[in-house]
């Protein structure tokens, strides 16, 4: 990246994305504005005109890849909208996510301080709730156990992406169909989840 001549917005998304790897490297302390400079080949005085100090590029930091997981999220759903098979769409999306990008979980579960629910807006868990609540509401479960089952399957779901990043011996693909097959074969708390769109439509 160094000595690049950026394009016109460019040069933000490139220092975003070398502070992303800058932290999974060494962490949040290492990481400075003016090391950031230097790794991107740009004057000291460059970061300054996207982040105001080292907290803005933090919370930009944070935004970017929340975006970049919540657009795999919702692209996941696109086709099989609230149903039990669009579940095992969005946790493999969400599994895969980190599967192709191991630094973003290093980045989002060790290094941001991100919190999630109640009053505080976490896009990713946001779009998870959201998907679970509708799919209970759909499937009748009984609205008190509506945030059990959520949390329930959320945890399975980090869970999950968790375990795929430790196990090496098998490539993307292998690894894709190996999750969508764990996904789809939960019946913990969906017995039902095997049952196409059409069936809860």
């Amino acid at each position: 990246m160094n000595n690049k001549s950026y394009h016109h917005g460019d040069l933000r998304t490139a220092m975003i994305e070398k502070g992303i790897e800058m932290i999974t490297d060494k962490g949040v302390a290492a990481l400075s504005l003016r090391k950031l400079a230097k790794a991107c080949g740009v004057s000291e005085a460059a970061p300054y005109a996207h982040f105001a100090n080292k907290d803005d590029l933090m919370g930009a930091i944070e935004n970017y890849a929340s975006n970049k997981l919540s657009t795999a999220l919702k692209e996941s759903v696109k086709e099989t909208g609230v149903t039990t098979e669009g579940l095992v769409e969005l946790g493999c999306a969400f599994v895969m996510f980190f599967v192709h990008n191991p630094p973003y979980f290093e980045l989002i579960y060790n290094h941001l301080s991100i919190q999630a629910g109640g009053e505080h807006k976490y896009e990713p868990y946001d779009i998870i709730e959201n998907f679970i609540q509708a799919l209970c509401e759909k499937i009748g479960h009984p609205p008190e156990l509506h945030g059990f089952i959520f949390f329930a399957q959320f945890s399975f779901i980090q869970g999950l992406a968790l375990s795929s990043l430790m196990i090496n011996n098998y490539d993307a693909v292998a690894k894709e169909a190996g999750v969508r097959k764990v996904l789809s074969t939960n019946h913990l708390l969906f017995p039902n989840n095997t049952n196409n769109k059409k069936e809860l439509n």
